[in-house]
């Protein structure tokens, strides 16, 4: 059996949960017999939920705490669900946007440079699972995630963008396709149904992304641009789904409380179940990135903005570049072409079959990366 270590994932962030039910049915549909291990972080119920074991490292004022249980006898650790760091067989970094100038570079260092070198003396296979990368400026950021990039066993950038950001790191001697590129990988699971799902109820689905309020210096306007679509379609059966965590369900209040009559908001806590719910709903509003993916893969048309540049590239695989809105200034184009897809059938119908064209094509370069991951994996048993 492997031990596969899971870096990067939260379940506080429903899109780490997707990759996370993503890897575990990709090893399971392939028949690989693995344990899944993570970092002890977050809440104990939810890992166990997934099966989870737990790695002896967890770093406090650079000091790993659970250092001391990671002498115990290995049946004690079993016993207790401990792995050790070299018992790991495999990592896989399902980060998603955690590498670059947005980020401090402690992350990188403290997530997978500072013991990828050891993994590889060990034999451990380690690859980054696509995610957005960069850019990459600072001397700290350069030589954290260049050192990933050049040790490890594969690299998925997720886009034109982050590939050439990482690109620029590459060393000559580094092994030549050590970096590829591919979209996101959640895109080929399916949803799980809920109950809680009216479909005369439930048919444009607003997602609201706190990050917008976070990352950007206009979060007042992306409230004003969120409140002037719902208002728009306010008779034609919107709603709010929360994506995330309380930070998503304290905006979503704040937007409720500014409008002219309140409208339904869903809570699932299940990552599939908020993927299964987007992909019936008629259109997504959002501006939360696995948002976009879940829709996008199950051929809805989206209004979409965002805050990085993973939007843009995300919307450009698709061939919808023109649906991506800048909350600041394009409220009235956003408005009009929401309008036409909800008023003109052959455009809507248009949208969709462009959108389910190009959702099959990464899910068929999806598959192909599974395909060289478990290649890589396999190479070593």
């Amino acid at each position: 059996m492997l031990n596969v270590e899971v870096k990067g994932i939260s379940f506080q962030n429903k899109g780490a949960e997707l990759m996370l039910h993503a890897i575990q049915e990709e090893f399971a549909k392939r028949q690989v017999d693995a344990r899944f291990v993570v970092e002890p972080i977050g809440d104990y119920q939810r890992r166990c939920n997934f099966g989870l074991w737990q790695k002896t490292r967890y770093i406090k004022r650079k000091i790993n705490c659970l250092f001391p249980f990671s002498l115990l006898p290995s049946f004690m650790r079993k016993m207790l669900g401990f792995i050790n760091e070299n018992e790991i067989d495999v990592v896989l970094d399902a980060s998603g946007f955690s590498y670059g100038e947005q980020w401090s570079p402690l992350v990188a260092k403290y997530r997978l440079a500072s013991t990828i070198s050891g993994m590889k003396n060990r034999g451990t296979k380690v690859i980054v699972m696509p995610q957005a990368l960069g850019p990459f400026e600072s001397t700290a950021q350069k030589k954290y995630f260049g050192h990933i990039l050049n040790t490890a066993d594969k690299v998925f950038a997720r886009d034109d963008n982050s590939f050439a950001y990482a690109s620029t790191l590459l060393k000559a001697s580094t092994k030549q396709g050590t970096l590829a590129q591919c979209g996101d990988f959640t895109n080929i699971i399916s949803g799980l149904a809920d109950d809680n799902f009216d479909p005369n109820m439930h048919k444009i689905c607003f997602i609201p992304n706190s990050k917008m309020l976070e990352m950007r210096t206009d979060g007042e306007a992306y409230i004003e641009f969120v409140i002037a679509l719902i208002e728009n379609v306010i008779d034609s059966s919107p709603f709010i789904l929360i994506h995330e965590a309380d930070a998503d369900r304290r905006l979503a209040e704040t937007i409720q409380q500014r409008l002219s009559r309140r409208i339904p908001v869903l809570d699932p806590q299940h990552a599939l179940k908020i993927k299964w719910i987007i992909g019936q709903s008629n259109v997504v509003v959002s501006a939360r990135f696995h948002g976009l993916v879940s829709a996008l893969s199950q051929g809805v048309p989206v209004v979409a903005t965002g805050w990085s540049h993973k939007y843009k590239e995300l919307l450009n695989d698709y061939e919808m570049g023109e649906w991506l809105f800048d909350v600041a200034s394009e409220t009235e184009r956003a408005l009009t072409k929401t309008n036409l897809l909800l008023t003109q059938a052959s455009t809507y119908n248009q949208v969709v079959e462009v959108i389910q064209s190009n959702a099959a094509k990464h899910k068929q370069r999806v598959k192909a990366a599974w395909d060289e991951i478990f290649a890589i994996i396999t190479a070593k048993y």
